[in-house]
């Protein structure tokens, strides 16, 4: 089985299951899971080999589904990089 980094972000919960319908057309590269669907929190488990595709999903998307931008670990989405993103 292949490894995942998992990835926590709040999105617009209006959003999560868009969000969700999206990732699954990526077919088994992204499993979303609601963490608490009344403010949004979601985790997104990303194939190793797929961070860099998620980081451009969530730049492409960020307005439409509300990213949190005043959480400084998704600083990742201005800068290039992943680790600013909340990583477990």
């Amino acid at each position: 089985m292949a490894e995942l980094e998992k990835f926590t972000l709040r999105i617009d919960p209006s959003s999560v299951y868009f969000f969700r319908f999206i990732l699954e057309g990526y077919d088994n590269m992204f499993v979303l899971s609601t963490v608490d669907q009344r403010v949004g929190l979601v985790e997104v488990r990303a194939v190793k080999g797929s961070v860099n595709d998620l980081l451009l999903i969530l730049r492409s998307l960020k307005s439409i589904i509300g990213l949190d931008r005043t959480d400084s670990r998704c600083n990742a989405l201005d800068n290039g990089t992943t680790d600013d993103l909340i990583r477990k």
